[in-house]
């Protein structure tokens, strides 16, 4: 969330703020977000550190009392120290934090583990660290990375490459766009050498911090980039404290939106196959009338004997004409004590037959409400919106079965993480692993590893018959083995099928099924990147 660019701003800003102000607390109120406290005599202020890595992010947001419960304080040996420098690397987006005592706090703001190290002013090694700070104890702190520049684009090269190697300090998230409205694609290597001099002196000379209807800081003016304006702000800082806040907001409702979607989109599938099963009660009833049938046979011929031991009889069919009936029978019975035993099957069947025709009605009425709720729920955009909505339909959704604490709707029994356009579900426990058997669509792609306990693993297909390309099996194949007792082999044996060729035996234990056409491949264990992390 903060490029190179941002950095400058917010830097100056910072320093601007709070120069001058005391350490009081450092805590983690969430995961992934430190919470900095700072005041002097009569301020107060709290510099923000995110370090998820598709949310990284550093601001200052207005001052709070911090948490006293249920928070895990960090970088106590500054406890109380005063801040006399604020600084940006040259080229990079690390930031300096640096205290009266000499030591200071080092943000780093990139790659797929953002972090911030405190580091000592006599050896220059790493002290402490906000995530993992064991295994950095008594390391380096990391170096500038000074990139490399070209001085001439290269005609052959693709417009991004050619415009990002003149600057890569440039947001590579917006040069897209850049590219787009500027058609740099019919640029001469002049005029891209041109282009990119002018992009980067507007940053520099003529910012206007701003958030765009995509939810992205951007510091170019409409006139450079013109993508709508959410919001347009007087600071970097508050442009970046309005992005952060708004992305956490989607996915705190995504979380608990698709989570809610999903039940429902469940309990809709098992009703729709419900309806089905019931809609098949005309065959009792048709059943019932052969049962009937059967039994008026049998009772025409009650005065008849038969040996024991026959188990069944043909008789002349009273309704068809030349036809005769075959009828099994229950040995050791007479022919009217058969009468008898069919009678009271026709009786069933046609009770049978009428209580599925009101259960039908129920589950009608059940899907035509289910459905409801679903379309209503995928219009909710906001999260207040949303807590409204559930409060609302709190008693429809019990009716359902969903329960009656919507908190535990949304969170995941499962670990889910994103690879390419394929979502990949992996049990936490045994429990989980039977849930995850009995949420998965018959169609989905279902990973174990081989002969070793583990977390079972899906794909989800999204009813789609075909599997997904190999490059996908083989990364879902990879975390399958790496939620293992496999963990540590350097490749392991990982089988995978379709769900629907998964079973599971009566009173077998929780996470324990048979697999049926299994295929295996070889896979390196692999924990899943932070960045696919989706619940």
């Amino acid at each position: 969330m903060n490029n190179y660019y941002d950095l400058i701003y917010l830097t100056c800003e910072l320093k601007e703020t709070i120069i001058g102000y005391n350490l009081e607390r450092a805590i983690t109120p969430h995961k992934d977000v430190l919470e900095i406290f700072l005041s002097d005599q009569d301020y107060g202020n709290r510099l923000v550190f995110s370090a998820r890595a598709d949310e990284t992010a550093l601001f200052l947001d207005s001052y709070r009392p911090p948490k006293k419960r249920n928070v895990v304080d960090f970088f106590e040996s500054v406890k109380g120290e005063t801040i006399d420098e604020v600084r940006l690397a040259d080229m990079d987006r690390l930031v300096y934090l640096y205290f009266e005592s000499g030591d200071w706090l080092l943000f780093k703001l990139f790659s797929s583990r953002p972090n911030v190290f405190l580091v000592d002013k006599n050896s220059g090694k790493i002290k402490d660290a906000f995530k993992n700070p064991t295994d950095h104890q008594g390391d380096d702190p990391p170096e500038p990375f000074q990139p490399e520049m070209e001085e001439w684009p290269n005609p052959e090269a693709k417009p991004k490459n050619q415009v990002l190697r003149l600057n890569p300090l440039l947001p590579r998230n917006l040069v897209p766009a850049l590219l787009r409205e500027h058609e740099v694609a019919k640029m001469s290597p002049e005029e891209v050498k041109e282009f990119v001099g002018y992009i980067t002196d507007q940053l520099l000379e003529n910012t206007r911090p701003r958030v765009l209807e995509t939810g992205e800081v951007c510091l170019w003016s409409e006139d450079v980039l013109p993508i709508p304006t959410e919001k347009a702000f007087d600071s970097v800082n508050e442009a970046i404290l309005y992005a952060y806040k708004n992305t956490v907001h989607k996915r705190r409702l995504s979380q608990k939106k698709e989570g809610m979607l999903e039940e429902l989109d469940r309990i809709e599938r098992k009703l729709s196959d419900h309806r089905e099963q019931l809609q098949q009660a005309d065959k009792r009833l048709e059943q019932a009338d052969e049962y009937e049938k059967m039994a008026h046979v049998l009772m025409a011929h009650a005065h008849e004997s038969v040996s024991g031991g026959t188990r069944e009889i043909e008789l002349p069919d009273p309704y068809r004409e030349d036809e005769s009936i075959t009828i099994p029978l229950k040995e050791n019975k007479s022919l009217a004590d058969n009468a008898q035993r069919y009678y009271e099957k026709a009786k069933d069947a046609r009770k049978s037959y009428k209580a599925a025709r009101q259960r039908l009605k129920n589950v009608d009425k059940k899907l035509e409400l289910c459905r409801s709720l679903l379309e209503e729920l995928k219009q909710v955009k906001h999260l207040p919106n949303f807590d409204k909505w559930m409060k609302k339909n709190g008693d429809h959704l019990e009716k359902l079965g969903v329960g009656d604490d919507p908190d535990e709707q949304y969170r995941s029994p499962f670990r889910k993480f994103k690879v390419g356009k394929y979502e990949v579900w992996i049990g936490k426990s045994a429990k989980s692993n039977d849930e995850l058997l009995t949420r998965a669509h018959k169609e989905d792609v279902w990973l174990h590893a081989r002969g070793v306990p583990g977390s079972h693993a899906v794909i989800r297909m999204g009813n789609r018959k075909d599997y997904p390309p190999q490059e996908v099996i083989l990364q879902a194949a990879s975390f399958a083995a790496f939620y293992s007792k496999n963990r540590g082999a350097e490749t392991a044996p990982v089988m995978y099928t379709k769900r629907k060729y998964i079973g599971k035996s009566k009173g077998a234990p929780a996470g324990q099924v048979t697999v049926k056409f299994e295929e295996v491949v070889m896979v390196p264990p692999h924990k899943p990147d932070e960045t696919q992390n989706i619940g």
